[in-house]
């Protein structure tokens, strides 16, 4: 347990060699297993570091330069992080159609490795794990604390004591932190709308086969809005009719005219967009600045790097932000409880079960496709809970991949290189979850506004929700960044805690029902092949 919490493993240095990969795994596997990773992952773990020995050597690196290596936590991220003097290492992956086995571990994983370089040391971070499950732990810690908190404060301070605790001090805080959430989430969304439409254009610019499963991939994610708006009008009027819940829900002030929608597409000053938190011109920017990028020719890849640095760099800074995430927690269930007693949580749990809901009708929809696309719906479902076990464990569509990869590959019999390829795509442009979560994410918060929305508004939602989900980052935090952005664009600033209690109870959903979305269209597109190649069909059988 020492171990664990205070990371005082004794660093393994050896000579960077390849004939030290036994001392690597047999360290890796000794020292990683009290941080509870699965054996998948921590095998995952000895290839990229394998992988990264074996690079150093081809690029002259030798037994006089000492390799350190260490297993640490930090941010709530498990990673191996490797130490070693001499030139700056950045790994070079060859451009030829048939990669060595190493280049294809390092461009399998390279969201999961990063490389910094000063006054000649090298360090190099191989993310194991984002221990996501555990910052929800300490978010359900801080609801139970706030609950005490409630429970201890009631027989001695009066309602009015209360109130004003909340206006004065609880509710700033909660502002404050929502604040800093969209100082770096603006950003990181920005970026990621870049890098994931940069992305989907070098993809779609290698084949043919690539474009027709973007574009069914976005069709399904209009689809997962449709959805989620009939799933949340089925609940709405049996909840509303039959057991009266939602017609005693508070109405609170807020706005929704299309004329400000107008006005704010083009803003006075570059920097506007990220002063005033308006989403529009963010998205009209990013989809200026990629039709650019995508005919500057010789300089695409420049930029591309511009790109994925300012994605990193941010993504990091959201990280550390979010790192405060059970604080911010602790506010914002504190709140309703000062101004409504138990009676504004019970309103929450309610909403929440109602968001939730739609899931459930997401997954008959997968159901059907699967049906319609003549995938065996019985073995099918019968290898999706350990596949959706350690999902869960991840909580990224993006870092998931190698493991979905290897898993689809041995339960199903797909095939690894289609595999590699589709879920990579899929996991940057598939939709479905956030598309389902943020659009009854915004009818909730148009319900508890109490402002009718006509047809054409209903559309601006809708384009919002879209390419807030085309642009969220691959982290948690989703859910809160794209719900507060809605927030602020219906100028509802007494929802700001709302976007917390989506966050907290919706993350694990969103992410699943995105992977599940990536794993039912490579059956399907599986399921096609085989068809299209029956001789292929036979072998898989055999």
């Amino acid at each position: 347990m020492k171990n664990k919490w205070l990371n005082e493993q004794k660093p393994l240095e050896i000579p960077v060699s390849t004939e030290y990969f036994a001392k690597v795994d047999e360290y890796i596997r000794k020292n990683i297993n009290i941080y509870e990773v699965s054996r998948e992952i921590s095998s995952d773990s000895k290839k990229i570091v394998n992988a990264l020995i074996k690079n150093m050597v081809e690029q002259g690196f030798t037994e006089e330069n000492v390799l350190s290596m260490r297993i640490i936590r930090s941010f709530g991220e498990i990673k191996i992080r490797l130490d070693f003097a001499g030139k700056a290492y950045n790994p070079t992956i060859s451009d030829n159609a048939v990669l060595p086995e190493e280049d294809k571990i390092l461009k399998a994983y390279e969201e999961n490795v990063d490389y910094r370089y000063s006054s000649g040391h090298n360090t190099i971070y191989v993310i194991v794990k984002r221990s996501y499950n555990l910052s929800l732990m300490r978010c359900f810690g801080s609801i139970v604390l706030a609950f005490l908190t409630y429970l201890l404060m009631r027989p001695f301070v009066s309602v009015e004591t209360m109130a004003n605790l909340e206006e004065d001090i609880v509710y700033p805080l909660v502002k404050m932190f929502s604040n800093a959430i969209l100082m770096v989430g603006g950003p990181v969304t920005l970026f990621s709308l870049l890098k994931n439409l940069s992305d989907t254009y070098i993809a779609s610019e290698k084949s043919s086969s690539v474009r027709k499963l973007q574009a069914k991939t976005f069709i399904t994610s209009a689809i997962s809005i449709f959805l989620a708006i009939v799933s949340y009008a089925i609940v709405y009027y049996f909840l509303n009719k039959y057991i009266g819940y939602l017609s005693e829900y508070p109405k609170m002030e807020g706005s929704l005219f299309v004329s400000d929608v107008i006005n704010s597409l083009i803003p006075s000053s570059i920097v506007e967009p990220f002063v005033t938190l308006n989403p529009f011109p963010m998205i009209l920017a990013a989809l200026l600045v990629t039709y650019s990028l995508c005919s500057v020719g010789k300089y695409f890849a420049y930029f591309k790097k511009i790109i994925d640095a300012g994605y990193a760099l941010f993504s990091r800074m959201m990280n550390i932000v979010m790192y405060g995430m059970p604080v911010f927690c602790y506010f914002a269930f504190l709140t309703p409880m000062l101004t409504g007693g138990f009676e504004d949580l019970i309103l929450v749990v309610e909403l929440v079960i109602l968001i939730n809901s739609t899931v459930l009708i997401i997954c008959l929809y997968y159901l059907a496709r699967l049906y319609v696309g003549g995938v065996k719906i019985g073995p099918f479902l019968k290898g999706l809970p350990a596949l959706i076990r350690e999902n869960l464990r991840i909580n990224s569509a993006v870092d998931a991949v190698p493991f979905n990869v290897r898993y689809c590959s041995k339960t199903y019999g797909y095939d690894r290189k289609r595999l590699t390829q589709n879920l990579r795509i899929l996991a940057q442009i598939n939709l479905d979850g956030n598309c389902c979560m943020l659009m009854t994410d915004a009818l909730i918060l148009i319900l508890l506004l109490g402002v009718s929305v006509p047809w054409y508004q209903m559309a601006v939602i809708i384009f919002l929700v879209f390419f807030l989900s085309m642009g969220a980052p691959n982290q948690p935090g989703t859910i809160l960044i794209g719900t507060l952005i809605i927030i602020y664009f219906l100028k509802a600033d007494d929802l700001i805690s709302m976007a917390v209690y989506l966050e907290v109870f919706l993350g694990s959903s969103q992410n699943l029902v995105n992977v599940l979305g990536d794993i039912v269209t490579v059956a399907i597109e599986e399921q096609q092949y085989l068809k299209k190649n029956p001789q292929m069909e036979r072998l898989v059988s055999h």
